[in-house]
């Protein structure tokens, strides 16, 4: 995306939408490991404390959440959004580095600072968000590392320099998000 085209979402919006994902994927994670329903609804109101999450989640996450029976390929790709989660958190200056993608992000780290955050404001208080231009140059790195991981996919190769395609998949996908305010984010376009 261009950068006269490109408009950075606020702090705020990407705050809500770091801990509805977090609560998500915290789900996912405690479903694949045979949790039931019910049982993981203790997870999602332990997030509901720090934000109401059913103002911030997506369409497709409130379906996904309201399904007693996920499939497994759901609960995987719900739980997929931590690489998410790590990005956004680097977007707000949580993280001061974004790292490599060759494997996937520290879970426990995101979980130790939204488990011993109380509030979204206290969260956005520790925020030193990125400017556009730090995440307009990581997008378009992320653009070129997925066409590079899709390209040695079709042609039978391994990816270079040890990228992990399904991380660069969420980290573009994430980036994308942060610059396009016309998409929501269960209809963000990333293309390679």
């Amino acid at each position: 995306m261009p950068e006269s085209e490109a408009t950075l979402r606020s702090p705020e919006e990407i705050a809500h939408r770091l801990l509805a994902m977090f609560g998500v994927c915290v789900y996912s994670e405690v479903r694949g490991s045979g949790e039931s329903w019910d049982g993981a609804q203790k997870y999602l109101n332990a997030v509901d404390k720090i934000l109401n999450l059913g103002q911030n989640l997506t369409p497709e996450e409130k379906l996904y959440l309201a399904e007693k029976s996920p499939n497994q390929r759901d609960i995987a790709q719900f739980g997929w959004r931590y690489e998410c989660c790590h990005v956004l958190m680097w977007a707000l200056g949580i993280f001061d580095e974004i790292g490599f993608p060759n494997n996937i992000c520290d879970v426990s780290r995101i979980a130790k600072i939204i488990w011993n955050t109380d509030s979204l404001e206290s969260l956005l208080k520790s925020a030193k968000p990125r400017n556009l231009n730090e995440i307009l140059d990581q997008a378009d790195l992320m653009l070129r590392y997925n066409w590079a991981c899709i390209d040695a996919r079709i042609n039978n190769r391994p990816a270079p320099t040890g990228l992990d395609g399904e991380v660069v998949h969420e980290w573009q996908y994430a980036l994308q998000w942060l610059i396009d305010n016309n998409e929501d984010w269960d209809d963000v376009s990333i293309s390679t």
